[in-house]
């Protein structure tokens, strides 16, 4: 019988829940949406991970690649405003 919370399953979602939190307050702190973006958006994929990987229905896993892709993208638009220098 399958465990339902891995060894270290508990540490992905920390380390979820703090990136959520701390994007905004980085967006804020630095003045840089662009840096802030890329750390919600990688809290996002943290936590995308961890429901693709302890998800037991179709459903759970479906989530978490909305998560992987939703956040991927926001990591990768919150780059091309640092990059692009759109973000101030």
């Amino acid at each position: 019988m399958a465990r339902r919370n891995p060894p270290a399953t508990g540490m992905l979602r920390l380390a979820a829940a703090i990136l959520f939190i701390a994007g905004p307050i980085v967006g804020l702190v630095f003045w840089s949406w662009g840096l802030g973006a890329v750390v919600f958006g990688a809290g996002a994929v943290v936590l995308g991970i961890r429901q693709v990987l302890l998800g037991e229905h179709r459903g759970e896993r479906f989530l978490g690649v909305a998560l992987l892709l939703g956040g991927a993208f926001t990591v990768l638009e919150g780059l091309i405003r640092l990059l692009l220098g759109a973000s101030p």
